[in-house]
């Protein structure tokens, strides 16, 4: 008889899970998308998976509570399985010459229901290749309980690392250790210390600023279903305008996180300008990376803190920015995004049937206007790059990346930059914005990032 692997499973990884029970037909995985030029070989791309799968044993795991313990019934563990690329990995063939980036964005919006990961019964990742007569396209889904965006990403290089010594018969690198010790990261155990007067008074000032003063909502109407597909789109800001953006953010002694906070922030007042009440702020929330330099697991290592501006406030650059300023600082010197995580472990003694309800009721009370997420710089293989910038899969160009994040109750916008080319993917649900008016809302905001 097989003996089965478990492994504990973090409180953060359980929360979406948690808030996909809470909420059914609310499907929150996320892709990444790969436009590629030239030759790519499947044999290799499966190879690459089998080994990457094993250096991040955490993708072939699914998530269960049936174990022979009471823990059971207040946590779920992750089920080692053994499943391989073949289970995975899926290729298909498109015969439109003009199939483009675009095209596959809108691929992935139409399929979203029969591409999205049950982790109760199948691993949290999914891979797709589809062939054109002009180009291939390399898709993975994660399920967000296995990875935040930058831990996938880290999935994402390795693919790619092995891939090429595979295609190129180079020799596999020597750090294939399967990293078991990874699956349950990050752990998060109660101490009396996280929940000191020092680090609750910022945190529960904060909390209180919700009720006190909700978010504005960028739908006309009072709350919207969190069900249904979602609307997403992508925008490029080329090199050109992006270096412009960059003189305008060194101008006022701004970074560009700053600048393009003070570009949502104005899209929003913008936007809202006919429904929004007096009592009402705009809360954009910004993620807040809290790895350490060295650590790559495929983890939820990620927190988030809202910035809150009341549309009076909204007016000239330099102020506007100086605010920003102020409020980023605050809240680092606070460190409440580490404070949220820290505070999840008391859901651990809540049962996982009164948790969910739980979630239920708590997630739309802390809904913000906007989730606006930069990571940056993204490098899928630096090892490997032509003199125009671009980076390879093999022989293949990586022409371009597409992130397209999570479709939940508000809008999830993420912003990087590929080869000096600043990309804007944004992600809702149907039932909040069409997709004509979720493209109207993203030109908007690169309006003010252009202007």
């Amino acid at each position: 008889m097989t003996v089965k692997r478990r492994f504990p499973v973090s409180i953060v990884d359980e929360i979406p899970y948690c808030v996909e029970s809470a909420y059914p037909g609310l499907h929150l995985f996320y892709a990444w998308i790969f436009t590629l030029e030239g030759e790519v070989s499947r044999d290799a791309c499966q190879k690459a998976l089998d080994h990457t799968l094993n250096y991040y044993p955490k993708c072939r795991c699914i998530l269960v509570n049936d174990y022979p313990s009471y823990e059971r019934w207040f946590r779920y563990r992750w089920e080692l399985t053994g499943c391989s690329a073949q289970d995975i990995f899926q290729e298909i063939e498109i015969s439109d010459p003009n199939f483009s980036t675009t095209d596959a964005v809108a691929y992935y919006v139409n399929n979203r229901r029969d591409l999205s990961i049950d982790i109760s019964s199948h691993p949290p990742l999914k891979v797709l290749l589809i062939r054109t007569p002009e180009r291939t396209f390399l898709f993975f889904f994660f399920h967000h309980a296995v990875a935040d965006g930058l831990g996938s990403f880290f999935f994402i290089q390795k693919f790619i690392q092995y891939y090429e010594e595979i295609f190129y018969q180079k020799g596999l690198s020597n750090n294939q250790k399967t990293r078991l010790e990874d699956i349950s990261a990050p752990q998060i155990p109660f101490r009396w210390n996280y929940f000191s007067f020092h680090r609750l008074r910022p945190y529960l000032k904060y909390s209180a600023l919700f009720r006190k003063e909700p978010p504005v909502r960028l739908y006309a109407h009072e709350s919207a279903d969190v069900s249904g597909d979602s609307a997403s789109c992508v925008r490029f800001i080329s090199a050109r305008q992006l270096k412009e953006m960059r003189t305008t953010a060194k101008k006022h002694q701004a970074t560009i996180n700053d600048y393009l906070l003070a570009a949502a922030f104005r899209t929003v007042k913008k936007w809202t300008r006919e429904w929004i009440g007096q009592s009402e702020r705009i809360y954009i929330t910004v993620p807040m990376d809290l790895r350490s330099p060295e650590d790559r697991t495929l983890s939820n290592t990620l927190s988030g803190a809202n910035i809150a501006l009341k549309p009076e406030l909204i007016v000239g650059t330099d102020e506007l920015l100086q605010l920003i300023r102020q409020e980023v600082s605050e809240l680092r010197n606070s460190d409440i995004a580490r404070t949220m995580v820290y505070a999840s472990c008391l859901l651990k003694l809540i049962p996982l049937k009164l948790r969910t309800p739980l979630l239920k009721r708590s997630v739309p009370d802390f809904a913000p206007t906007l989730l606006l997420s930069n990571m940056g710089i993204l490098s899928p293989n630096s090892s490997h790059q032509d003199e125009e910038g671009f980076h390879y899969l093999g022989p293949a160009r990586i022409c371009t990346v597409q992130g397209i994040p999570n479709a939940g109750g508000w809008p999830d916008t993420l912003i990087f930059t590929y080869n000096n080319q600043l990309i804007i993917n944004m992600s809702v649900l149907n039932s909040c914005f069409s997709q004509e008016t979720a493209e109207g809302f993203v030109d908007a905001f690169v309006g003010e990032i252009s202007g």
